[in-house]
């Protein structure tokens, strides 16, 4: 420690410190700036804080070299570094929602500060008091801190996460080094910290290795949302029509090597003008997306739901046959009739007409949609609530048949009024 202080001047890394910490508040500052319509930017913010709670911190510690003290300076330095420290712990906990248990942290580290400044006040600015007992708080909230970077629940920011939770757990260590540099020197002079070089040298490596991971992590989130909503229906959730053509023409190649099929089943709302007639867009949305979320009850992987326009939603199924494919046409004609939507707090119970195809050997996918898109029309005119299979239409030529009367159709959706 002595030999480092003597190459390193501490004051020089004060310096240094609070510059990197300014250029890092500025950079989450313009980010959160960029961003601020985004609705994202709680934890940007105490990033920023806490970047300017460290620069701040710093500064002040600096102010006897041009001349300014004051009694409670160096105190004042410490609690504005740990305040930095809270922030950085209360950003990385906002930003990835951790449960409620860890403010439980927050509580520890606020009675340690209290204990440290009550301490100061009552013995002086004793730097083993302020270095054993700050640095105990500091290290608690720095391995707190790395433990949920390290647990990070998204798997695309896990790598950069981990990175800087590896960076938290060196500045942790770094504390607990100075800590245990006091506690085994008691003779060491109380006025002197010979470990501010190494603190500071420490601090100074995750300064500049923290703000690039974070930018690293929040660009991965922002790239995996750009795929999320490239591949996925904006309303509903379940998948768009670019993801299930892209799955379905994958689904074909390995079928045709494989000499299994896939189904196609083409599922479009009985009635839906009505609906929105009656309720407005809203109400249909609200419809939609409860129909989403019968589907994908019923779907299970690896077969795949997706909405592809208005009312109609789009089921593959992957290595089925026939058979199978009815059954499930069936089954979701019935699930959407027993379950009833909420509309407006309004119960209502809707019915879906199913078309489904059995893709052949070398039939193409858009060949295969076309077919089961026949049989939909077919389920149509021939009373809706029901599932067709496009076998040549079971012989009969769509153009053949009409229409029931009005009398005949089924209602286009029930109130339950109980």
């Amino acid at each position: 420690m002595e030999t480092l202080a003597r190459l390193v001047h501490a004051g020089t890394l004060l310096i240094v410190n609070a510059v990197l910490a300014s250029l890092s508040c500025a950079i989450f500052l313009a980010l959160r700036w960029s961003l601020r319509h985004s609705g994202r930017t709680t934890g940007l913010v105490l990033w920023a804080a806490s970047q300017a709670f460290f620069a701040g911190g710093f500064c002040v510690l600096t102010l006897p070299a041009f001349h300014v003290d004051f009694s409670g300076l160096t105190l004042l330095g410490n609690l504005l570094i740990d305040l930095g420290t809270v922030a950085s712990f209360t950003a990385v906990w906002t930003y990835f929602s951790r449960p409620r248990r860890f403010w439980r942290v927050i509580v520890i580290a606020t009675a340690i500060a209290m204990v440290e400044t009550v301490l100061v006040m009552l013995g002086g600015e004793d730097l083993r008091v302020m270095v054993t007992v700050g640095g105990s708080l500091k290290a608690i909230l720095t391995f707190a801190t790395a433990f949920m970077l390290w647990q990070c629940p998204d798997a695309d920011q896990r790598v950069p996460a981990r990175v800087a939770a590896g960076f938290h757990v060196f500045w942790g260590s770094a504390l607990l080094i100075r800590v245990a540099w006091w506690l085994v020197h008691p003779a060491a002079e109380s006025m002197h910290d010979v470990t501010s070089s190494f603190g500071l040298l420490a601090r100074l490596v995750l300064t500049w290795a923290i703000t690039p991971c974070l930018l690293w992590m929040m660009s991965r989130r922002f790239d995996a949302e750009l795929r999320r909503l490239a591949h996925e229906d904006a309303l509903t959730g379940v998948a768009n029509r670019r993801a299930m053509w892209a799955a379905a023409e994958r689904s074909l190649a390995h079928a045709a090597s494989t000499r299994s099929r896939c189904g196609v089943l083409i599922v479009d709302v009985d009635h839906f003008k009505g609906i929105n007639d009656r309720f407005g867009h809203p109400g249909g949305d609200q419809v939609l997306v409860a129909l989403a979320g019968v589907l994908r009850v019923a779907v299970t992987p690896p077969d795949l739901v997706a909405r592809i326009g208005g009312e109609e939603f789009m089921v593959l199924m992957r290595d089925t046959d026939p058979a199978a494919v009815a059954r499930m046409a069936e089954g979701l004609c019935r699930a959407v009739e027993i379950n009833p939507f909420a509309v407006d707090g309004i119960t209502l119970h809707c019915t879906v007409s199913i078309g489904h195809h059995v893709a052949e050997p070398g039939e193409t996918w858009n060949d295969a949609v076309a077919r089961a898109d026949r049989a939909l029309y077919i389920a149509k005119l021939r009373g809706r609530n029901r599932a067709e299979v496009a076998d040549e239409l079971n012989g009969r030529s769509a153009a053949g048949l009409k229409e029931r009367p009005e009398a005949d159709r089924s209602p286009p959706l029930t109130q339950d009024n109980r």
